[in-house]
């Protein structure tokens, strides 16, 4: 449980602030940075210096799940696992924990796309009410684009949700396909030796480096991370070719990658489950 959109309107997504952003401008043992907001409000490239090393909450967040937020243009989903905010189904934004943030009532949270390096600029911010009701802040260099209260639509115990992330090593191992448009089926195959993408085989050496998150090596040195996104989803992160450890970078957490894969298990029924609980917007 650590870590986590296309332009849409704000009441179906976050994205659609990312035009303005620019413009305005493991538990960390298992979960160190996280992922919150729309993609839209994650302008790439743009670095941030954090005051400290971000420190690991020890159990699911409590904003892990299903909700809809009501804010000043209406009612949208937010859907969450314990660092990624999703876009429609699909995992897009990482969450970094900042200094601040007290475990079980609050975080504050730097932010980043999938597949963009670099923090952008935007800041999210959870704070809980009660089981069922957090408020929701995204903001830019004080200003204040989004701001709501959010109701849960999944079950009241985050670590019942589908979303949580609970995997260990042998969890992640296996079959995944490659999420991406078009009519043809990439897979990606991952053993406790072997990475298989595109037909071609890479030998490694797995280790799980914290719930959720796998490190992978070849020749000794760090390859890649496979992290749980939550839900059906992982993505596989491509280190920068001779990058010393996993751990790094101005957080603590590398934020930059060579490449970054979003992938799905085939038969993952998260999905299902999310689509279920949005029926329930708008309904008391």
């Amino acid at each position: 449980m650590v870590w986590a959109i296309g332009l849409l309107e704000v009441k179906g997504c976050l994205m659609i602030f990312l035009d303005a952003v620019k413009a305005l401008s493991p538990r960390l043992p298992k979960r160190g940075f996280w992922t919150l907001a729309c993609s839209a409000l994650l302008a790439g490239g743009m670095w941030l210096a954090p005051t400290k090393t971000v420190e690991a909450a020890q159990d699911t967040p409590f904003f892990t799940g299903v909700w809809e937020l009501r804010d000043g243009s209406g009612v949208r989903p937010l859907v969450m696992s314990d660092w990624l905010v999703f876009d429609g189904k699909l995992p897009r934004i990482w969450l970094y924990m900042r200094q601040g943030s007290i475990p079980g009532e609050r975080y504050q949270f730097y932010a980043r796309n999938v597949s963009v390096n670099g923090l952008s600029k935007a800041l999210v911010d959870v704070a809980k009410i009660d089981d069922t009701h957090m408020l929701y802040q995204l903001s830019v260099g004080g200003q204040v684009l989004e701001k709501g209260e959010a109701r849960r639509l999944s079950v009241p115990n985050a670590d019942g949700s589908c979303l949580a992330v609970d995997t260990e090593l042998k969890d992640l191992l296996g079959s995944w396909q490659v999420v991406e448009r078009g009519k043809k089926k990439r897979m990606l195959k991952l053993s406790e030796t072997q990475l298989q993408l595109d037909g071609k085989k890479q030998s490694v050496e797995s280790r799980l480096l914290r719930t959720g998150q796998i490190g992978l090596t070849v020749n000794g040195a760090p390859f890649a991370m496979f992290t749980d996104a939550g839900g059906d989803y992982a993505v596989l992160q491509i280190l920068p070719t001779g990058t010393p450890a996993f751990t790094g970078g101005p957080i603590g957490q590398h934020t930059t990658f060579a490449q970054e894969i979003i992938v799905r298990r085939p038969k993952g029924r998260c999905d299902a489950a999310i689509k279920g609980r949005l029926k329930l917007m708008g309904k008391k």
